[in-house]
């Protein structure tokens, strides 16, 4: 990458914390520092290859934000230093050699900073993520627990840009945004890569009338470097749509928008652009429901959507659905803001910067970067008592490659449960259910169908004011119809976090 590009991102992404209105801002901060050995009966996640090991980890943390009248920052982040990366542990089974990958040192970081040059006009962004995510999806060995099999990789994504947003006539509204992020990984085989995007949006959505309209128009580069799997590449995408929301009663909606886009990329099949067109209905009884429905037609087929959001004292509810382009790179880095360029429902730029986690994970998707459509369910119920949470998560990802036609399908299940058992004492635990399945001659000879189950038990004891003991067991058990992906492995971890 260039060099002028990356102290640029520094510059902006350093620029909040300079400024004196931040300077002056409330400021809220956390800090700590975990120490952890675990133990595993299966290091090697292979039944035909069983090795017995333990390794120890530090990991510091650290979440911070905060707002001035002209530039916000929230980060959140974490570093961790393992000595599984150092050892001799040497596992042979099922091990793809070209795509393997041990790391000593594991960061997790979600970044945002915007800082307002001229007031009520122009303002800088940045942003930084750094997460793990498997170089292979179809193999064993998982992106958030160590092993030696080594299927993990440390995505990095920067970028810097800036957006002009302005309200016109006291009745509509205005944006433009350019925004440049460059992406890198830790594993060759998956490819560096750059995107410039510049986005133009003008609409009356926000006033007194129950009509909005509006018009929009995108435009987004991706250049990938050359790797030992594909050569050097651009693929391009731009649209220019317009679209109308007309508010029936308080309650209903119906919205529609209509438009072209031109891309240009690999494909099987010459037809990737053209028209394309979108309409759909929102339902919102009270302040909290809210149901979204809606399909339209792309150059790929039907692009139905449908979004649900249910909110309590004690309960929430999510459930999204929808059938869209996107780049492997978006999956990798967990970068939903831009998964499908063509959303009818995109970011508008309202300057609200979003609650950032310490631990995030990017999704399963294939080896390479050519584009794929992604027919994706996600569900998220959580319900809650003064002493006691459960949960409920589910997803299901449908993939296909549009250079070749690759299919690939994972899904997951989860169920945890925790409670306060006293004041210091807590306790969890947790299901999970995952299954890979991929179809086509390039996805990879352990593409074969694989599920896997992970059973978790944890005690979590404060010390103080500032001190947690955790003690966790984990048994896990993966079936496959390649012999070399089957294992059964018990795992131990034992930690202490301080919280400075």
């Amino acid at each position: 990458m260039k060099r002028q590009t990356v102290m640029l991102a520094g510059v902006l992404i350093g620029a909040p914390f300079l400024t004196g209105n931040l300077m002056a801002a409330e400021w809220e901060k956390s800090a700590g520092i975990s120490l952890g050995t675990e133990f595993s009966d299966n290091m090697c996640l292979s039944d035909k290859d069983q090795i017995s090991d333990n390794f120890a980890t530090v990991t510091p943390d650290i979440r911070v934000s905060g707002r001035g009248a002209r530039a916000s920052v929230s980060l959140a982040g974490s570093l961790q230093y393992n000595s599984l990366g150092e050892s001799d542990l040497n596992c042979f089974s099922g091990v793809n050699t070209r795509a393997a990958n041990r790391e000593t040192w594991l960061p997790n970081l979600r970044y945002r900073g915007d800082l307002e040059l001229v007031e009520d006009w122009l303002t800088l962004e940045s942003d930084a993520t750094a997460q793990t995510t498997n170089i292979d999806p179809f193999a064993a060995g998982s992106a958030n627990s160590l092993d030696g099999r080594d299927n993990v990789n440390v995505v990095y994504q920067y970028g810097a840009g800036a957006r002009i947003q302005r309200r016109l006539f006291n009745s509509a509204n205005m944006l433009m945004r350019y925004n440049y992020n460059e992406q890198v990984n830790g594993v060759t085989q998956l490819g560096d890569s750059s995107e410039n995007l510049g986005e133009f949006d003008l609409n009356t959505e926000g006033g007194n009338s129950r009509l909005a309209v509006g018009v929009s128009g995108r435009y987004s580069e991706v250049t990938y470097q050359g790797n030992i799997n594909e050569p050097a590449f651009d693929n391009r995408l731009s649209s220019a749509e317009a679209r109308a929301s007309l508010q029936l009663s308080t309650r209903w909606q119906t919205n529609a928008l209509v438009g072209k886009e031109w891309n240009e990329f690999t494909s099987s099949d010459p037809d990737i652009d053209g028209s394309y067109w979108d309409a759909g209905l929102r339902w919102s009884p009270n302040d909290r429901v809210e149901v979204g429905i809606g399909t339209g037609q792309r150059f790929f087929g039907s692009t139905p959507r449908m979004n649900i959001r249910y909110r309590h004292k004690r309960s929430e509810l999510s459930a999204d659905y929808s059938r869209s382009l996107t780049l492997p790179r978006n999956l990798r880095a967990a970068s939903g803001g831009f998964d499908d360029p063509f959303d009818p429902g995109f970011d508008t730029g309202n300057g609200e910067i979003p609650d950032v986690s310490p631990t995030v994970s990017g999704e399963s998707t294939f080896i390479g970067n050519k584009p794929l459509i992604n027919e994706r369910l996600s569900l998220r119920y959580s319900y809650s008592t003064t002493r006691s949470t459960i949960s409920l998560t589910g997803s299901n990802s449908k993939q296909k490659r549009l250079e070749d036609l690759t299919e690939a399908t994972f899904s997951s299940l989860g169920l945890a449960l925790s409670r306060s058992m006293t004041s210091r004492l807590s306790a969890s635990m947790s299901v999970t259910w995952s299954e890979q399945d991929g179809q086509g001659g390039t996805v990879g000879a352990l593409s074969e169908p694989s599920e896997s189950w992970f059973a978790t038990l944890g005690l979590n004891r404060r010390l103080g004011s500032s001190t947690t003991m955790s003690m966790r067991y984990q048994h896990n058990l993966r079936e496959s119809d390649a012999v070399l992906n089957e294992y059964t492995e018990n795992r131990i971890t034992l930690s202490a976090r301080h919280e400075f």
